[in-house]
């Protein structure tokens, strides 16, 4: 038994074992890019092109392995491939979530406002941000695109005096693990920053309270300070935000 589990061992392809290892490295690379991006280590535009290339490799190896194991390689080699193919797998489905997106994910706009006539302006954000950030400037254009891509994104009506829906909203922004760094109830405005968790992206937010004739309106703005489709994760948190304050309202 032994000997013949070394003979196997023995006539392994080698560039079958080589497949195995790129796909191994391709693999690590993943959350690797990730994670440089987050901790500094590199921009982020290095830890996108480090993960597309683990995407192209990963890909190419899926077709090299399909091929080769039509042509029914001994088990030793034919183990190899699998392994390959199973360490090449992560970056592929990765990419395959994303496309299967819904269409208003993949708008393009990075820069979501609940109010497109008069959006709530940021202060704070301005120095937080910095100067290499996307800009804050809310234009027609942008607006139109919202509109279509994300209808449910739209001013919060309630019942609740301003005070009162000022905490509720600062509660809220905390539960949801923003990251608030200016807050005024006078002027009824918070800023903060949400940051994603392995690439480290950060998105600005500013939330509006203002006083009405039956009680408050609540306005939300989020923009992203790099990139520029956010694959709609700033509607996704206004929209995540307002299911929450109106759950406030009884």
């Amino acid at each position: 038994m032994s000997s013949t589990t070394d003979n196997s061992n023995a006539t392994v392809s080698k560039g079958a074992l080589r497949i195995r290892n790129i796909a191994f490295i391709i693999m690590i690379i993943l959350p690797v890019s990730a994670l440089g991006t987050r901790f500094g280590l590199w921009p982020f535009t290095i830890g996108i092109q480090l993960l597309a290339g683990a995407v192209v490799v990963g890909l190419l190896i899926q077709v090299i392995n399909a091929i080769w194991l039509l042509r029914k390689p001994i088990p030793a080699t034919k183990s190899a491939l699998r392994w390959s193919s199973l360490f090449a797998l992560p970056p592929l489905i990765l990419v395959a979530v994303f496309m299967q997106s819904r269409d208003d994910a993949q708008a393009g706009i990075h820069n979501i406002s609940t109010d497109i006539d008069n959006p709530p302006q940021f202060i704070a954000a301005v120095e937080q941000r910095g100067a290499n950030s996307n800009p804050l400037e809310y234009t027609a254009e942008v607006a139109a695109i919202q509109q279509k891509a994300f209808p449910a994104v739209r001013t919060i009506s309630s019942d609740q005096a301003p005070q009162q829906a000022f905490e509720n909203s600062l509660a809220i922004a905390e539960s949801l693990g923003w990251d608030v760094y200016a807050h005024n109830a006078d002027q009824g405005i918070i800023e903060a920053v949400e940051t994603t968790f392995w690439f480290g992206f950060k998105d600005d937010i500013v939330v509006r309270i203002a006083a009405n004739n039956t009680g408050s309106t609540v306005d939300l703005r989020s923009v992203s300070r790099v990139g520029v489709s956010d694959l709609g994760a700033n509607a996704n948190r206004i929209i995540k935000f307002s299911e929450a304050f109106r759950s406030t309202d009884g």
